[in-house]
């Protein structure tokens, strides 16, 4: 009797495990192999150009629109950021074009600015400067 009662209780516990602990085999199946051919195929698409109304400049040169400044920005530039900024911005008034903002910088950043907006970007050395039409 006292065999009996133990195999009950290892058969009890062996029972209890698989229906309440997993089993140790987990309760998902393993997943599929996928097929590769299965799900929706892309279609190649050409990349397009994008076009940016507005834009003077056909040259391709994407930091300025107004060759007039291009030209002044590059002679007024000096050897650093700080005096460049102050003698391009003395020539832009000197020269009575738009009012501008002129930012320069050693490190180059990024900026938006509408296309019909008179706007130039230089680079010297090791600084850039910026100017846009208010």
């Amino acid at each position: 009797m006292h065999n009996l009662t133990i195999l009950s209780l290892v058969f009890l516990f062996s029972a209890a495990s698989a229906l309440f602990f997993g089993g140790g085999g987990g309760c998902c199946p393993m997943p599929m192999q996928s097929c590769g051919g299965c799900g929706r195929k892309k279609r190649s698409v050409e990349e397009r150009q994008l076009e940016f109304p507005g834009i003077v400049s056909k040259d391709g040169d994407m930091l300025c629109n107004t060759p007039e400044l291009k030209q002044l920005m590059i002679e007024s530039m000096k050897d650093n950021a700080v005096d460049s900024s102050k003698a391009l911005q003395w020539s832009l008034e000197r020269h009575d074009l738009q009012r501008y903002v002129v930012v320069c910088s050693e490190n180059p950043f990024v900026y938006t600015v509408r296309s019909e907006t008179a706007y130039c970007g230089s680079r010297k050395e090791n600084h850039y400067c910026h100017a846009f039409a208010l």
